[in-house]
């Protein structure tokens, strides 16, 4: 259904970019009774908009998370999953090889994926998205049977800050939107203290290793994203209640206030660093080298002025 939908929507696209380079062609008078033989386009471009709305309608949502590592994103993850009924998948992506590493392969029996690549199995990156597709259709369905919500949580790293060339958009994304109705968030941090926190964990992924390609590449995750769906860890740290709300609305999720009392019972992938049941802010990593780094760097600047803040009084309290 999706690729026929898909086909039909690009014949569209076609005829309507034929229409509009005949648009300073002069077109003979016709007869009276030819003229009324014609459809009227107009009302063939709403028929076809109007079959377009309905597949969409027809389309099952599905909600998602992105942040780049060391961003506080498993914080929130945590209270996400902590909310009525939504499960969570962490740090879900169709083609990283992050996890399969260079040496010996892991011994991983459910992941089929994994075992395909070390299969050496010929088009393997056709296949893990046929199989990662399906896998996310039949979890999807079975939350769903339940009376749940499935969210997933993009590992949007794999995406943004590795030497693979960036996307025009995150991979999951793209390999789910024909299927799926998307309801998304963007969680960002200080990027100081995010890139402080890489380095310390050795993830450092891309070429140059600096402050100001990492800024770079956020600023190219930011553009995919409408200002009302990109929350602030500090503002989380801050009023977790109302950006909790907030977040949940976005992506049309149950929301519990009791979530502050029982989100460290929930277990997700990425758990680097925070390990208090109580939300709060810790003390930045940052050091002088970073902070002068900051203060020279052209995308941290075009950063701030993105997100409406200046760059004059850089400081470990800098707060995005």
């Amino acid at each position: 259904m999706s690729n026929n939908f898909n086909k039909f929507k690009q014949q569209i696209d076609q005829a309507l970019a034929l229409v509009e380079s005949a648009a300073g062609v002069d077109i003979p008078q016709l007869p009276q009774e030819a003229n009324e033989q014609f459809v009227d386009t107009q009302s063939l471009l709403e028929r076809c908009e109007l079959v377009c709305k309905q597949h969409e309608d027809k389309k099952p949502t599905i909600r998602i998370i992105h942040h780049l590592a060391c961003s506080g994103g498993t914080l929130i993850s945590k209270c996400i999953s902590a909310m009525p009924n939504v499960y969570l998948l962490s740090e879900v992506h169709p083609f990283t090889e992050l996890a399969v590493g260079t040496g010996q392969p892991k011994y991983a029996p459910s992941d089929i994926i994994s075992l395909s690549k070390y299969a050496g199995i010929p088009k393997q990156k056709k296949l893990a998205a046929k199989l990662f597709k399906s896998a996310i259709s039949e979890v999807y369905s079975h939350v769903e049977s339940m009376g749940g919500v499935l969210v997933l949580r993009d590992h949007t790293h794999a995406d943004f800050t590795t030497n693979e060339p960036i996307p025009e958009k995150s991979a999951l994304l793209a390999l789910l939107e024909d299927d799926y109705q998307i309801k998304s968030v963007l969680t960002l941090r200080n990027p100081i203290d995010s890139y402080a926190s890489l380095v310390k964990n050795g993830w450092v992924h891309f070429e140059p290793k600096s402050f100001d390609e990492y800024c770079r590449r956020l600023l190219l995750l930011l553009e995919q994203f409408e200002p009302e769906k990109i929350f602030k860890y500090e503002d989380f740290l801050n009023e977790p209640q109302e950006q909790m709300q907030a977040i949940a609305n976005v992506l049309n999720l149950p929301f519990d206030e009791s979530f502050e009392d029982v989100f460290s019972m929930f277990k997700v992938t990425g758990d680097s660093g925070r390990s208090s049941a109580v939300i709060g802010s810790r003390e930045s990593l940052a050091g002088d080298s970073l902070m002068a780094e900051a203060k020279e760097s052209l995308y941290y600047n075009k950063f701030l002025i993105k997100i409406g803040k200046c760059n004059e009084n850089i400081d470990r309290n800098t707060i995005i």
